[in-house]
């Protein structure tokens, strides 16, 4: 059987460390031996007769008796008041803990009291509270979260802790994701546009010293049009917060930097298509706040890939047959396929197979089947179903299906 590394390791181990005795018979032979060892080397130093030399042997066993570590009582001692002090401490976590499952928004304001209050503190009283709301049966989740105030109980506290200054909790993205509800649910939008000014005057002065914080606005973004979406004003509502942050930084970015308003938008406006898409036919936006995000594809979208996006945007559109949105699509990606680099391909295939679950989704099968098999042709390397190109590696496909793979999982 192939040892793993773990057993490898162990058996490494044992080999350099051997154990100790594992009986009382074999514990006091090794004794013996050890205190025959210590006599026979202890008379070759100390001959017999020495007793009243300078060198006496009575010496060297005052001096080994004295030592700290023969000190065996006060070691005990210490060892039983470590391990009373222990159980005090993880009784007093376990009371934390309860209390923070408990009362997460108390918990926190006595942490904030105390100046004892972290990233760690805060991300656990977040996922308490929305815990607590989701599973309340008798009231709304909204309701319950708007009666916490956590928002702004958190707003209160990064203001006054001075993490607004450098805006450094973007990076925290675990605690975007759970404070982002709370801030739109409570209506605290006040200081989410004052951070997003803020990001801007960040990010302004270089693309590539802000590169890092630019996918953490980006990310910002994208969980205030998604908690706009699903806890607050509903989806339309959502694409015009989109509409408006992006007319903002297109004022705020000169023209050498615009690349990086479609760095900072583009995650926040592709999952919005992918929701308009999946909630074509309930999702009650206006079709005049659909032609707006439609013409806004050219600031946050790469050129190449605007069609595409337009494209499926047109689905939507219910005065247009399907066999008209399909050639239209088809179009689209088989001109962009040539044009794109190999993640934008699989950008392409997303589109593509979005554009298939809509066609089928409204019975409009012979569409889906024409979508269907311009992928197959254009993309079967990526999708796994064609024959490899010759100057293509089998690492390069591998990568490929990783990468669509993690795409569908989005």
């Amino acid at each position: 059987m192939k040892q793993t590394l773990s057993q490898s390791w162990k058996f490494l181990t044992s080999k350099l460390h051997q154990p100790l005795p594992l009986n009382h018979r074999e514990s006091q032979k090794l004794l013996n031996l050890l205190n025959d060892s210590f006599k026979r080397n202890f008379d070759r130093e100390f001959p017999p007769g020495l007793a009243n030399t300078d060198h006496s042997p009575n010496d060297h066993f005052q001096s080994l008796l004295m030592s700290p570590l023969l000190s065996v009582n006060k070691i005990q001692r210490s060892s039983a008041l470590d391990r009373k002090m222990d159980i005090k401490q993880d009784a007093a976590q376990v009371r934390d803990l309860v209390f923070a499952v408990k009362q997460p928004a108390e918990y926190f304001r006595q942490r904030v009291a105390s100046g004892a209050a972290n990233m760690a503190s805060a991300k656990l009283a977040l996922d308490n509270q929305m815990k607590k709301a989701l599973a309340s049966p008798s009231v709304d989740a909204k309701d319950s979260i708007r009666a916490s105030e956590m928002g702004a109980l958190m707003t209160n506290w990064l203001w006054s802790s001075g993490r607004c200054e450098d805006l450094k909790f973007f990076k925290d993205r675990d605690f975007v994701a759970r404070l982002m509800p709370f801030l739109v649910v409570e209506g605290q939008y006040k200081p989410i546009w004052e951070w997003l000014q803020r990001s801007q005057r960040i990010a302004a002065p270089s693309r590539n010293a802000g590169s890092l914080f630019h996918k953490d606005v980006g990310y910002f973004i994208k969980k205030l049009v998604q908690s706009e979406a699903l806890y607050g004003q509903g989806l339309q509502s959502a694409i015009q917060m989109f509409l408006t942050n992006l007319r903002s930084m297109a004022q705020q970015f000169p023209a050498p930097q615009q690349y990086t308003v479609s760095e900072l938008n583009y995650p926040a406006g592709v999952y919005l298509i992918w929701l308009l898409v999946a909630q074509s036919t309930s999702s009650g936006v206006d079709e005049s706040v659909i032609h707006s995000f439609d013409r806004s594809l050219e600031s946050w979208v790469h050129r190449p890939l605007v069609a595409c996006y337009r494209s499926l945007i047109q689905l939507l559109r219910p005065q247009q047959r399907a066999s008209v949105q399909a050639a239209q699509l088809i179009s689209a990606i088989e001109t962009c396929e040539t044009q794109v680099t190999r993640k934008e391909r699989l950008i392409l295939i997303r589109v593509g197979l979005k554009a298939v679950d809509f066609l089928l989704a409204n019975d409009s099968l012979k569409e889906a089947a024409q979508v269907m098999k311009t992928l197959e042709l254009k993309f079967g390397v990526e999708l796994g179903i064609g024959n490899k190109p010759a100057d293509r590696t089998r690492d390069d496909e591998d990568a490929a299906l990783r990468s669509l793979n993690l795409l569908l999982a989005t």
